[in-house]
């Protein structure tokens, strides 16, 4: 019973495993926070982290069930508000 886990290539080094990929063993409970707690990401690092449950984003509060994929991406987010291109429509 266990929880894949993979890490987006630039949290590999700030993570405790410091592995791209690693299994994690379930547990009835088990969050998407338990996982981010377990590879020390906390405050503004934990904000710029976007998780990924089985295709589908989730919340730090999501339960997880025996055999989820979940993926630690970096949350993007950029540009001014109104966009860069002069405002027009795209």
């Amino acid at each position: 019973m266990s929880v894949q886990v993979k890490l987006f290539m630039t949290l590999v080094p700030l993570s405790k495993s410091k592995k791209p990929q690693f299994e994690l063993p379930w547990r009835d409970g088990l969050t998407v926070a338990d996982i981010l707690d377990h590879e020390g990401f906390f405050g503004d690092d934990r904000e710029a982290i976007a998780a990924v449950v089985n295709s589908q984003q989730a919340a730090e509060d999501s339960p997880l069930a025996d055999g989820d994929r979940v993926d630690l991406l970096v949350n993007l987010q950029g540009g001014s508000p109104g966009g860069s291109s002069g405002g027009g429509a795209v």
